[in-house]
């Protein structure tokens, strides 16, 4: 999934999966509809979201706008003295469905300057920019969600004391 928004990760802990449950609760706090960023940074933990049981919702408090943050889902689970934190890293669901949409109109508006293009065999630099557009929009999709994910991984291995595991 090196191409796409996403990214599932294994972290290994010597922890106790309860004590990572404390952990993560001291660093989350319950979702606001409305965040005023800058205003109130100082009082707010790294993350907000929720545990429920051995699992967690979360995503990164920041104090400006980024449409792809990532949400982080995660599973808690015990094994041999080790404990294993299984991460999926998406983008939330309504940027997804945003994107979809946009890249379809854009994508279509694509096929039909490449066949106008094929018809009247005169290629010109605007049949391209159908396509120049739809690359944009991956870069900066990846590298905005790349940053940010990179972002989540650091502060979860510090957070529960892991490495990140090749499974």
């Amino acid at each position: 999934m090196k191409f796409l928004p996403a990214e599932n990760l294994t972290f290994k802990t010597h922890l106790k999966p309860e004590e990572v449950i404390r952990r993560l609760a001291d660093n989350i706090e319950p979702e606001k509809v409305f965040r005023l960023g800058i205003f109130n940074r100082n009082e707010t933990k790294a993350y907000e979201g929720y545990i429920l049981g051995t699992t967690f919702n979360i995503k990164r408090i920041t104090s400006y706008r980024n449409s792809f943050l990532p949400k982080i889902n995660g599973t808690i689970e015990g094994e041999y003295g080790r404990t294993t934190i299984k991460v999926k890293m998406r983008l939330q669901l309504l940027v997804i469905v945003f994107l979809c949409i946009w890249c379809g109109g854009v994508g279509t508006g694509a096929i039909v300057f490449l066949t106008e293009a094929f018809n009247k065999s005169a290629f010109n630099v605007e049949s391209f920019i159908p396509f120049g557009m739809l690359l944009f929009a991956y870069v900066l999709t990846m590298t905005a969600f790349k940053f940010e994910s990179n972002r989540s991984k650091n502060d979860l291995k510090e957070i529960f004391e892991a490495e990140i595991s090749n499974e």
